[in-house]
C-alpha cells in the first residue's frame, strides 16, 4: 500500500511538472500545421563531380535556383556569373583534405534530420498561428568551410551544417574561442537558427540602453520558448546546466549589482555589449558568471511580465516598445 501511494505521488508530481513546463501559448495540435522539408544543398554540393565541376555547378544552380547564387556570393565570395573561375575554386575547396574530413562528418552527423525537420515544422506552425503576416522562409543546409553560420534573406534561411558537428570537434578550437564551443553542437542548430530568424523579423527599436536591450533579448528568448516547447532552458539560452544554476543561485545579487552600479539605463555601447554579447563571463557582474547575463535577466523579466499580464498576447508583447512599462508590470522582484 505504501509503495503504491508513493508511486501515485510520483506520477502526479511528474504530471504537474510537465504541465508547468507548458506556457499558455502551447498548442496540442494545429489546424494548419506547417510541414518543413530541409533542402540538402550541403550534400549535393559535397557530392559535386570535381572532374567536371562546371557541369556540376550548372546542375546545382538549376536544382537550387534561389539559393545557389546567394551561396556563391555570400559564403564563397564569388562572382555568380563567372562559372569557370568558380568551378576551379570550388574544386580546390572540395578536394582539400581537411574539408573532406569535415564534409564526411557532415554526412554522418546529419544523416537523419527527421527530428530537426519536426522541430522546424512545429516552430513554423506556431509562427503562422501567432504571427500570420510573417513570410516563412525555405530552409537550406550548406557547408561553408567554417566561413558563415547563417544566410538569411526574405525567403531563405540557410544554415551552415559544418558548424554544428559537436563541441569536441578538434578543428573548432582553431577557428573560435573556447567559450563558444559548447554552442557548436547539433542540439543548438534549431534554437540558433530560430533566434537568428526572430532577430530579423523583430528588429531592435527604440532607445539604445541596457534595459531596452535586455527586454528586447528577453522577448526573443520568450518567443523561442513558445516555438520550441520541448527545449529546456539551457537550449533556449545556450547555457550549460552549471551556468543556469549559477544564474538562479545569484539572481538577486545580479539584479542588485546592476541597480547599484546604475547600469540599468546606461547608454554606454561598450558596457551594454558586456552584458548582452557572447563572452567567457559578464565582466560588470563577476568573473564567475556566464556571458550574456543581460539576456538571461531580460528573459526573467519578460517571463514574469507575461505571467502577471495574462491578457497580453505574443503580438502585443513584441509591439510593446516601452521597456520601463514591461519592467514595472512584470513585478520582477528577485
Amino acid at each position: 500500500m505504501f509503495t503504491k501511494t508513493i508511486s501515485t505521488i510520483l506520477t502526479i508530481t511528474l504530471l504537474l511538472a510537465g504541465c508547468q513546463q507548458k506556457n499558455r501559448f502551447h498548442v496540442g495540435s494545429f489546424e494548419q500545421p506547417v510541414e518543413v522539408s530541409i533542402n540538402r544543398f550541403d550534400l549535393d554540393f559535397i557530392a559535386l563531380d570535381t572532374t567536371n565541376t562546371v557541369s556540376g555547378l550548372i546542375v546545382l544552380g538549376n536544382k537550387y535556383p534561389a539559393f545557389t547564387p546567394v551561396f556563391l556570393s555570400e559564403v564563397l565570395m564569388m562572382e555568380v556569373t563567372d562559372t569557370v573561375e568558380n568551378a576551379n575554386q570550388i574544386k580546390a575547396f572540395l578536394q582539400d583534405t581537411t574539408f573532406q574530413t569535415v564534409h564526411q562528418l557532415v554526412k554522418t552527423t546529419f544523416d537523419d534530420i527527421n527530428a530537426i525537420e519536426k522541430q522546424f515544422s512545429k516552430a513554423f506552425s506556431y509562427l503562422r498561428l501567432y504571427f500570420p503576416a510573417i513570410k516563412l522562409p525555405e530552409i537550406y543546409f550548406f557547408v561553408s568551410g567554417f566561413n558563415q553560420q547563417f544566410l538569411l534573406t526574405d525567403s531563405i534561411l540557410g544554415i551552415g551544417s559544418d558548424l554544428y558537428l559537436g563541441a569536441d570537434f578538434p578543428l573548432y578550437k582553431d577557428i573560435t574561442h573556447e567559450y563558444l564551443l559548447s554552442g557548436m553542437r547539433k542540439e543548438m542548430l534549431v534554437p540558433d537558427a530560430l533566434n537568428t530568424l526572430l532577430h530579423k523579423q523583430f528588429p531592435f527599436r527604440g532607445e539604445v540602453n541596457l534595459l531596452n536591450s535586455m527586454i528586447y533579448e528577453g522577448k526573443i528568448r520568450y518567443l523561442l520558448e513558445v516555438l520550441i516547447p520541448d527545449a529546456n532552458n539551457e537550449l533556449i539560452m545556450g547555457y550549460s546546466n552549471a551556468e543556469t544554476r549559477w544564474c538562479k543561485q545569484h539572481e538577486k545579487a545580479i539584479w542588485t549589482s546592476i541597480l547599484e552600479q546604475k547600469h540599468l539605463y546606461t547608454t554606454d555601447y561598450m558596457l551594454i555589449n558586456q552584458y548582452i554579447n557572447p563572452a567567457p563571463f559578464t565582466s560588470p557582474v563577476s568573473q564567475d558568471s556566464p556571458g550574456r547575463i543581460g539576456v538571461w535577466m531580460g528573459y526573467q523579466i519578460v517571463s514574469h511580465y507575461m505571467r502577471n499580464n495574462k491578457r497580453v498576447g505574443l503580438a502585443e508583447l513584441m509591439q510593446n516598445l516601452n521597456p520601463q512599462s514591461i519592467l514595472e508590470q512584470s513585478l520582477y522582484r528577485p
